[in-house]
């Protein structure tokens, strides 16, 4: 061939799968907006006083049970960019609009400040809590056993949701984040208005606004799939929105027994903790405090997702019915 010929010559199709082509005009408004707000929204971790929270003003067990909070909400926070990581690589993969694209990658930085957010916290209450700090007491060793466990599922929980991307498709794997960010939403609101430290109160505001981005986030993904959905999809949606709620009962509320299967004084341990951390200050709601929040905010959920006559899933922990 001359080179005049190959100088006119298209190159092959592009193999798919795969990121190529990208086309940058495939906007969607709404999504734009999202976009724009989490551009504005933008925030440092590193600029919050963590200094401030001294060490020397809690007693021992105040610093390790708040210490463990962090940790255990870090499982979320970490495995969750990890998570929308894998979702903006399918979405680029499979050429959803560029719009999708970039509110998935806010959501990636979002998730990793947050989980900045818990490092940063137990770094000043228990430097190295999860590699390196030592115990000193009975209840130390078990509440850092009780954060293996929480971390051993969050493993199972990561293997299971990697597979449904070769089962479902996209909107109904992540209608069950749809659960997590509604709830996340109201208890980081909740916990910043009890918290006494300043820094905490700050670090709880930015979690706030970035969890309400992210569910509006999901909504949008599901109302956009609506039309498009098999009756027999729309009749895994329940299955998925109760796994988003068994997952983050962990730290929203308390652990079902379907998915987590812990040793059995896991949980007076769990509750110990979160009632030192109550007690010192951080803003940790309530086991009945939790019920009421979750409650409220998934009924609101659920009017929602009645608009539009999908079933939803029995949530008798918190004294829900189906449909």
């Amino acid at each position: 061939m001359s080179s005049e010929s190959r100088s006119t010559e298209e190159p092959p199709e592009i193999p798919q799968p795969n990121v190529y082509p990208f086309n940058w005009y495939d906007e969607d408004p709404k999504l734009s907006k999202l976009y724009a707000r989490a551009k504005q929204e933008h925030w440092d971790p590193a600029a919050i006083d963590w200094n401030a929270v001294r060490p020397e003003d809690y007693d021992p067990i105040q610093k390790t049970a708040m210490a463990y909070w962090w940790a255990v909400l870090a499982n979320f926070e970490n495995n969750a960019a990890a998570a929308f990581s894998k979702a903006l690589v399918h979405l680029a993969e499979n050429h959803y609009n560029i719009s999708s694209q970039r509110v998935t990658g806010t959501i990636i930085m979002d998730e990793c400040r947050h989980d900045e957010c818990c490092m940063r916290a137990c770094n000043r209450l228990c430097p190295y809590f999860l590699k390196g700090w030592k115990p000193k007491t009975d209840l130390d060793t078990k509440a850092l056993r009780n954060v293996r466990w929480v971390y051993y599922h969050g493993g199972r929980y990561w293997k299971g949701y990697a597979k449904a991307y070769e089962k479902y498709r996209f909107p109904l794997i992540f209608t069950s984040f749809m659960m997590g960010e509604a709830c996340a939403s109201k208890l980081f609101h909740e916990m910043k208005l009890r918290a006494e430290h300043p820094a905490f109160q700050e670090a709880f505001g930015h979690l706030t606004k970035d969890e309400s981005r992210h569910l509006a986030y999901t909504w949008f993904v599901l109302e956009n799939a609506i039309p498009s959905l098999a009756e027999e999809e729309k009749m895994l949606i329940p299955k998925r929105l109760r796994h988003g709620f068994v997952y983050l009962s962990m730290v929203l509320f308390e652990p079902p027994q379907e998915f987590w299967q812990l040793p059995k004084d896991f949980m007076d341990v769990h509750r110990r903790m979160e009632e030192i951390a109550r007690d010192a200050g951080l803003g940790v709601l309530t086991l009945e405090e939790k019920r009421s929040a979750w409650k409220s905010t998934i009924l609101d959920v659920k009017r929602k997702i009645g608009k539009y006559n999908l079933p939803f899933p029995d949530l008798p922990e918190i004294g829900i019915s189906g449909t």
